[in-house]
């Protein structure tokens, strides 16, 4: 009798052992994070790993498309910085990355009435206006907008500087400078960002846009799993994506020990695993997150509240491909247009049913593709351009072109285009994050979305990545791929002895 009751025992432990020692993970999200999140648990011995993607594709929002003879990024188009960006030190040793000409050459602007102006005070007051945005410091006062600290800082530059400058270049340039703001952060309005947040991040070093050429930065995929250089290196992290699969629940128990957690899809199936590591945007978890768990999050959690609070703003882009450069300036290097509307132009686009077209920052010449030009624009325009058919489009961006500089009449139709839908695609809901006034309000901040759910064991059974959990590169690509690394590792040492 008493070998029996021995013989149990051993086997419930046995049993408890191994459900202790199960290292299965479940990764919602096949973007940057999610791949990062696997290659850090897969080189730590961990096998057992499902990826469920919403989506047809893999590479959330990198999303490099072909078009004319290369690649188009309607995601993220750029490697910002050099030193302390992990994407470029994981790839420069075997890519050679290309250079824009943004950090070099002046912006180009003309007005709305087709005029080229005189550019010298437009260069001067932007680039000081330039130097105003990027300097301002965690130092400033917590409670000041973005927008009305840079509007104290510049005014009080131009009584001191510029006196005598022409008040309506004074108030073009403002318009510019907000422009370039919005686009920037991906925000609805400049008075929405919070200073402090946003200088508590840190910034790579560095060339802030380096090109991908025109592979597209779906190339970053392949150094991410290591398909290159050595395929024999490949981590073969693609086997592990299941498409299709849109997570409606994630049901965890903290009072269990050994319990794990349940993830629930739209097509009926569940998952089972140890460990869940969400990656998706801020923008669809702001949409679900109340029914998303369960349990569901407390409202005054602070994670909950730090979703509420950081801001999802749009980026709109929009590619054109023509037969030939016909925006080239002779000899001058062609870089693109900042367009600056007159009150009664821009009263005629609104009339003219382009209202769209005040959402655009500029249109620039695409680097390494000499035959596309590259609508950007940002803000609230965003949606109605996202909702607008592309023939239409092309017609009011033909219009902008010939309106804001004369000398392209007549604009050709274009060949092909592209254009970028993350606003109101519903998996997405937004670009990327960046830091609000509600978060300063609220005294959150992104470490606070990126702390894991725990069980009584202390065992992290829900975690969170994505460019909106990382407090040292937050809105940024990079930031996503050290999320993934960071969750990856916070299961890993759970494991430690």
């Amino acid at each position: 009798m008493w070998s029996c009751y021995v013989i149990i025992l051993s086997l419930l432990s046995i049993a408890a052992n191994a459900q202790s020692d199960d290292k299965s993970v479940i990764i919602i999200g096949a973007g940057l994070s999610g791949y990062a999140t696997a290659r850090g648990l897969i080189e730590k011995g961990f096998t057992d790993i499902k990826i469920l993607e919403a989506l047809g594709r893999t590479g959330g929002r990198i999303y490099s498309v072909p078009f004319s003879d290369g690649f188009v990024d309607l995601g993220a188009q750029w490697c910002h910085g050099q030193t302390g960006n992990i994407i470029y030190e994981m790839t420069s040793p075997h890519f050679t990355f290309g250079s824009t000409a943004f950090e070099t050459v002046d912006p180009y602007f003309r007005l709305s009435n087709g005029i080229l102006p005189e550019q010298d005070l437009y260069v001067a007051l932007y680039g000081a206006g330039y130097k105003i945005i990027h300097g301002i410091d965690k130092g400033v006062a917590p409670n000041v907008p973005f927008g009305e600290l840079f509007m104290q800082k510049f005014n009080a530059l131009l009584a001191t500087t510029y006196p005598d400058a022409d008040p309506e270049v004074v108030k073009l340039v403002k318009a510019e400078l907000v422009k370039q703001v919005m686009g920037f952060f991906a925000a609805n309005s400049w008075n929405d960002i919070s200073p402090t947040v946003n200088y508590e991040e840190e910034k790579a070093t560095g060339d802030q846009h380096c090109t991908w050429k025109k592979q597209g930065f779906h190339t970053f995929f392949n150094y991410l799993t290591k398909k290159a250089p050595n395929p024999a290196e490949n981590l073969n992290i693609d086997a592990k994506v299941i498409l299709n699969k849109v997570v409606t629940n994630i049901q965890y128990n903290k009072n269990d020990a050994n319990s794990k957690v349940t993830v629930t899809c739209a097509d009926d199936t569940k998952y089972t695993a140890s460990h869940v590591v969400f990656t998706p945007s801020l923008g669809y978890l702001k949409a679900h997150y109340k029914t998303l768990f369960t349990p569901a999050l407390d409202a005054t959690d602070p994670k909950a509240i730090e979703i509420e609070s950081r801001g999802v703003g749009n980026l709109g882009k929009f590619f054109m491909q023509f037969s030939n450069p016909f925006w080239a300036l002779g000899t001058d290097p062609f870089l693109g247009i900042e367009g600056m509307w007159l009150e009664e132009d821009k009263q005629t686009a609104i009339r003219d049913g382009r209202e769209w077209l005040l959402g655009i920052v500029a249109v620039y010449a695409v680097d390494n593709f000499p035959d596309i030009l590259e609508v950007f624009l940002a803000g609230d325009y965003v949606r109605t351009f996202e909702n607008t058919d592309n023939e239409k489009i092309i017609a009011d961006v033909t219009w902008w072109l010939e309106t804001f500089a004369p000398y392209m009449k007549p604009v050709p139709r274009p060949l092909a285009v592209q254009k970028t839908k993350w606003m109101t695609n519903e998996f997405f809901l937004g670009s990327y994050s960046y830091p609000s006034m509600a978060e300063e309000r609220n005294k959150v901040r992104t470490s606070h979305l990126a702390a894991p759910i725990v069980n009584v064991d202390t065992k992290p059974i829900v975690l969170f990545a994505g460019e909106a959990t990382d407090s040292k590169y937050p809105s940024m690509a990079h930031g996503a791929v050290n999320s993934g690394f960071r969750a990856a590792k916070e299961i890993v040492n759970y494991y430690l002895p």
